[in-house]
């Protein structure tokens, strides 16, 4: 049996990655000046990675014996050998994969579609000879029988009674995504990450967030709010494995709030320690889970960044939204530790927030500029499709094409702020943080990890 995965992209002068955001994905748009332009141009060049959950698919059929291969281009050839084909599913790609769809409908190809936008728009991409895959697509073709009168079974009019468990409850079960394979095809990078074009892998240690932001965040819309864990033996194998196979020390955690659970934390950091494996990694995490202690782990076992999210600086603000935060004070303190250990920080800060007004943005690219971070991050306040918060902000959306919900754009309509000013701030702020001496240093380090 032959299966074709097919992740397309559209056309865009910036990063575009399905994976973050919940599975939504985001695609930088920094501004329109020319050093948001640049900076726009840069970070594309400097991160690649596809949504992981395409590539766990990918060794879950090829584990099966079955032929797979994944695209991002529509290989016509390809497609139509294909038996099956399964298309990724996006907020920031929707039109083009919409478009795709339409394409593969034309070729009377049955389509598979996963990804948590697939679901949370299923009548969107609920056309003729489609199957909107529920959950997370690991567990759906982790138990589904293979037999083909069965797998035709999904693509007929009674498809929605057909019942598959959601979600992955043992996430040691699952293969190791094939980096190999995507690597040989496409870039697998994120040169922030010590500065160098070594492949970066992304990897997973836990899914699912209980935390407050789940009012307007994705990511417990496509994992859950229960957190689950692999063991800390099968991240590291994971680890070793990537290691020995593609001659990298460079891991991307792609976990919601990666040190979530401290004693797992420890104990993960430890058994990296102890094997000696001498990795550079990146994580995303909260502040609130960070003290002196772990940041000392952490800094041992191998990290080198952490992405933080402030978000704002005033606290009504983010009260508004529901964003749990600590102090002010706190947040300097602990970058600040993060920092004075070697640490690159890159803070992630959110303009037009419902409480946002002119002066809140400015005080907050004030404080982002104070903090000791050596990175920033200014997306918009997006509310999406299938979040709590959304049901708000509905008739209030301005934008009609999804993939201007990229996080970079204000597509509602907004009491104080409309999108014109939101670029002009996120201009302003851009140009405030990073066209200062301090930070020539850092620009000239990561300009040139761009040649190595």
């Amino acid at each position: 049996m032959n299966f074709f995965i097919l992740d397309p992209y559209t056309n865009n002068n910036w990063r575009l990655v399905k994976d973050t955001a919940g599975g939504y994905g985001t695609g930088n748009d920094f501004g329109d000046n020319v050093l948001a332009k640049g900076l726009n141009k840069f970070v594309s060049k400097m991160i690649s990675m596809p949504p992981m959950y395409s590539m766990y698919v990918f060794s879950i059929l090829k584990n099966k014996n079955f032929h797979v291969e994944y695209s991002k281009e529509f290989e016509e050839e390809k497609i139509k050998k294909a038996d099956y084909i399964i298309l990724t599913s996006s907020i920031i790609c929707h039109e083009t994969e919409i478009e795709t769809l339409k394409k593969l409908v034309s070729l009377k190809k049955k389509t598979f579609v996963i990804g948590i936008f697939g679901n949370v728009m299923k009548d969107k991409y609920s056309l003729e000879n489609t199957y909107i895959v529920k959950g997370e697509p690991e567990q759906f073709f982790s138990e589904i029988d293979f037999e083909k009168n069965n797998l035709d079974n999904f693509f007929n009019n009674n498809n929605e009674k057909i019942t598959t468990s959601a979600t992955v409850e043992n996430l040691d079960s699952l293969p190791f995504p094939d980096w190999k394979y995507y690597s040989e095809k496409y870039d697998l990078k994120n040169n922030f990450l010590s500065f160098n074009s070594k492949i970066a892998v992304p990897i997973v240690a836990t899914r699912g967030c209980p935390y407050s932001c789940f009012n307007y965040c994705t990511y417990p819309l496509q994992q859950g709010r229960k957190v689950r864990m692999r063991s800390v033996k099968n991240v590291v194998d994971e680890m070793k494995y990537w290691i020995d196979n593609l001659k990298t020390n460079k891991f991307i955690f792609r976990d919601p709030v990666f040190s979530i659970n401290r004693k797992y934390t420890v104990e993960l950091c430890k058994a990296i320690i102890d094997e000696n494996l001498k990795i550079n990694f990146l994580i995303e995490t909260h502040l609130k889970n960070l003290d002196d202690e772990l940041i000392d782990l952490l800094k041992r076992a191998g990290l080198v960044m952490v992405y933080v999210g402030i978000e704002s600086s005033n606290s009504d603000v983010l009260g508004d939204i529901k964003r749990f935060t600590i102090n002010n004070d706190d947040q300097y303190k602990i970058i600040k530790k993060l920092v004075d250990k070697n640490i690159y920080v890159k803070s992630m800060f959110m303009f037009g927030n419902p409480g946002d007004n002119e002066t809140t943005i400015k005080k907050t690219i004030e404080y982002s500029a104070f903090l000791p971070n050596q990175f920033v991050q200014y997306s918009v306040f997006t509310p999406y499709p299938g979040t709590p918060i959304y049901s708000l902000y509905e008739k209030k959306v301005v934008e009609t094409k999804y993939e201007k919900f990229n996080q970079y754009n204000l597509i509602y309509k907004h009491e104080n702020l409309d999108n014109l000013k939101i670029t002009k701030l996120k201009n302003f702020a851009y140009r405030k943080f990073y066209l200062r001496p301090s930070k020539f240093k850092i620009i000239a380090k990561s300009l040139l990890s761009l040649a190595i």
